[in-house]
């Protein structure tokens, strides 16, 4: 992506997720709860990272999955990272962005989440979620209609049944979209999951496609996950995200 005229990224995120052990039903440890965003801080300020913001409406309750802080080096400063409840991100943002920098932001970044957690990694493994996302923006113009605009772009065909059209009460024109697609990847072994829907980015409407690898470590991996695997899994998700945006994005669109 990074060596296209007008890249259309928006963000890269790399992400662990943690602590939900079936659908909604999460279970956390004091030290995810109460201890670890402060050791988290505390080694940030230590390693360069000593910007910190806290997200949230400042409620004493703690959700999971939500992001309670976030780390950089200098204010607005990207590549950042961000902890939360059983969630701990990377993100960078097209300034600035090469593959080769972002991972080694992320493994910059693992190092304090290591440091902080040391068995984190291992006690979690059950319900450990590693995930790459790149989320991409595109604009329309004006007189594309949705469905030209999906074809043309992305190669997806959507439409509604002419039956359904046809009534005098509805529009024929598709305004909106949302959609996912999701397909066992077999290296790195887990899901590869595209998501396309409409936006309002920057104040003017468009699209955002949102192309994810993730992989469950209890299923996914065959033994106990450390740095070095994560790393290794991060090579493989990002070959993976390089052929998902060469094979479904239309070059032109980036010129």
């Amino acid at each position: 992506m990074a060596l296209l005229q007008n890249p259309p990224l928006l963000e890269a995120i790399f992400e662990l997720r943690w602590g939900e052990h079936a659908p909604g039903q999460f279970q956390y440890t004091n030290d995810d709860q109460t201890l670890f965003a402060g050791k988290v801080s505390a080694l940030a300020s230590l390693n360069g990272y000593d910007h910190i913001e806290m997200l949230g409406d400042g409620s004493p309750s703690v959700f999971p999955m939500t992001l309670t802080h976030r780390y950089r080096k200098a204010e607005n400063k990207w590549p950042c990272f961000q902890t939360g409840l059983g969630l701990f991100t990377v993100n960078q943002v097209t300034e600035g962005y090469s593959w080769s920098g972002f991972k080694q932001a992320i493994q910059e970044c693992l190092k304090i989440f290591d440091q902080a957690g040391p068995h984190k990694l291992k006690t979690n493994k059950d319900s450990l979620v590693l995930i790459l996302r790149y989320q991409d923006a595109f604009f329309p113009k004006n007189g594309n209609s949705a469905e030209k605009f999906l074809s043309d772009t992305f190669h997806i065909n959507t439409s509604l049944p002419e039956k359904f059209l046809s009534k005098d009460t509805v529009e024929e024109e598709i305004v909106a979209v949302n959609c996912q697609y999701t397909i066992k990847s077999l290296d790195p072994k887990g899901e590869a999951v595209v998501k396309v829907a409409s936006a309002i980015i920057n104040d003017m409407p468009g699209f955002i496609l949102e192309t994810l690898v993730v992989s469950k470590v209890s299923s996914d991996f065959t033994t106990d996950i450390d740095q070095t695997m994560i790393l290794e899994w991060l090579d493989k998700a990002h070959d993976l995200q390089k052929h998902s945006f060469g094979t479904l994005v239309n070059s032109e669109v980036c010129k």
